[in-house]
């Protein structure tokens, strides 16, 4: 894939924020690395802000990612610092009933306008589109900046 032309607009949901914002993986520091050299723009809520914020607090993931309580304090206030926080206007989606936590990523980015919703969630993925805002993996994502 060709990189994009123009600065794509984001919204990534808590599985694919975590390895952004924390993760140690390869791919986890390249997109950290696109992140801040804005070659992306990442959108987020107030409601997609507490969803990830709850996430954080889960032993299982405390564990995964080796996090203390200043690793996820900061991993947030990286989140909020390097986003574009939207008001979080838009409320009541409802296209998700698997996992009705992640109706609040399809509402911003909704409201984002977003290019792109980033996912690892199978529900989310077989959407492949919510009203113009291509649903795709971490790994596709990747790929529009740094082909295999």
């Amino acid at each position: 894939m060709t990189e994009p032309a123009v600065t794509p607009i984001a919204v990534f949901d808590t599985n694919a924020l975590l390895p952004l914002l924390v993760g140690a993986t390869r791919r986890a520091q390249t997109l950290r690395r696109l992140w801040r050299a804005r070659r992306f723009e990442l959108c987020i809520t107030p409601q997609s802000l507490v969803e990830v914020e709850r996430v954080l607090t889960y032993p299982k993931v405390r564990r995964n990612f080796h996090l203390t309580d200043a690793d996820a304090d900061e991993a947030v206030e990286t989140l909020k610092g390097r986003s574009r926080v939207l008001p979080g206007l838009y409320e009541g989606v409802t296209a998700i009933q698997d996992d009705v936590s992640d109706n609040v990523f399809l509402a911003a980015a909704l409201e984002a306008g977003a290019d792109y919703l980033v996912t690892q969630a199978p529900h989310l993925q077989s959407l492949k589109y919510y009203h113009g805002t291509q649903i795709i993996s971490l790994t596709q994502f990747t790929r529009l900046f740094v082909p295999e």
